[in-house]
């Protein structure tokens, strides 16, 4: 199986980054920077200040106020995203750098096909998710065009109504509005799926790594070939397999504590936002709406779920694989070995009996319980509202 770089999985999320203006390559160079501050200018930083003087204009009606809350919030965590790779260039960088080291390459069949598995499925992840989220937008954008095409309905702006434009100003520039928005939710979209994805693929090397390692460790026996040597030959041998091992781990920990420098406000940003949304569309499917509208609310429910179930159900995967080279090292031939080896192994299984435990800004784990907790915090105030709603009711 021929080498390869593990950087190289993300080369799509890089392209589509550098046609959006929010990377420039490992060396940027000056036109680009202004190309990237000029398309970040209109399409990120206008857009979003409309958003909020929307906002601000929208009817204090909850049928109308829905819709744009959950587009607002969803532009929030958009929003971060984007800085977290403007202003963590130096540690995306690092993080880099430590995927091409030549601890993470693999040095055997077994290690190496560990990592191809998991590079295909992280491909066809990407691939999966870019085409479903083309699909939406296709069917949120284009769809309507057909319509009205076809029966002539009234068309509505992809994203937001403005309603701090009067009703003139709608129409008379409905084409730039709607063409704005158009643009402009397209470059979100795709910031969203190829941050996204690359968080969830930072996540998936370190898992994939932490394999490698407890495939190596369960298999740390002697080769049949070095059986006839002399047992201090034999520890020799050993223990400079151990310490390959080691310094492997320690790569691994380095990366972790990288990731988890680059990924904490962005993953504290991005719960905090899915669980709002969560919230507003739970409670806005028990208000009476169009088929559309009710289609719409519960697609943007499911993709708001698995923002936060994805980096939830990864993080768990690394504390359970942090957790198996536990079991790993004591698998090992350490028994016939000498003190030192034994000794080297007693203080990797210490270190390796503190999980790796990746956090959002240090105030929760990224894992299954923390995704649990928020759809039952969700679900909790979903029955509130809804008990709220029959006791209008009954009262009227």
């Amino acid at each position: 199986m021929s080498s390869f770089c593990q950087t190289d999985i993300f080369k799509p999320n890089f392209f589509f980054w550098k046609c959006f203006g929010i990377w420039g390559g490992r060396t940027e160079n000056k036109n680009y920077k202004y190309y990237s501050f000029s398309y970040l200018f209109v399409t990120l930083f206008v857009f979003n200040i409309l958003l909020t003087i929307n906002l601000i204009y929208t009817p204090l009606k909850i049928e109308s106020l829905i819709r744009e809350v959950i587009f607002y919030f969803t532009e929030i965590a958009i929003t971060v995203k984007v800085l977290m790779i403007l202003v963590m260039r130096s540690k995306i960088l690092d993080v880099l750098n430590l995927l091409d080291c030549k601890e993470f390459q693999g040095d055997d069949e077994e290690s190496k096909q560990i990592i191809e598995t998991n590079h295909s499925f992280y491909r066809t992840c990407w691939e999966l998710n870019a085409v479903l989220s083309n699909i939406s937008f296709a069917s949120n954008v284009f769809a309507p065009l057909f319509i009205n095409l076809i029966w002539t309905a009234k068309i509505e702006f992809p994203v937001c109504k403005y309603y701090f434009l009067s009703d003139e100003m709608r129409d008379k520039y409905f084409i730039f509005w709607f063409i704005y928005q158009s643009i402009g939710i397209y470059g979100h979209m795709m910031y969203n799926v190829n941050v996204d994805s690359f968080i969830a693929g930072l996540l998936l090397m370190a898992i994939t790594q932490l394999k490698v390692l407890n495939a190596k460790f369960t298999n740390f026996k002697l080769e049949k070939r070095h059986e006839k040597h002399h047992i201090l030959i034999q520890n020799k041998i050993q223990m400079l397999r151990l310490n390959r091992y080691l310094k492997h781990y320690d790569c691994v920990l380095r990366y972790c504590e990288t990731i988890q420098d680059l990924l904490s406000v962005t993953m504290f940003v991005q719960f905090g936002m899915a669980s709002a949304i969560i919230c507003v569309i739970m409670c806005g499917l028990l208000l009476p709406s169009t088929t559309e509208t009710f289609v719409f609310m519960l697609t943007y429910f499911f993709a708001m779920t698995m923002q936060i179930f994805v980096p939830a159900w990864l993080g768990t995967q690394l504390s359970h694989e942090s957790c198996g080279l536990v079991f790993a090292a004591y698998n090992c031939e350490w028994i016939p070995r000498s003190m030192s080896f034994k000794r080297s192994i007693m203080i990797f299984v210490e270190r390796a009996n503190n999980p790796i435990q990746l956090t959002g800004l240090k105030m929760f784990p990224l894992s299954l319980a923390t995704f649990t907790s928020i759809m039952k915090t969700a679900y909790s105030f979903f029955t509130l509202f809804r008990n709220l709603q029959d006791h209008d009711d009954g009262a009227n």
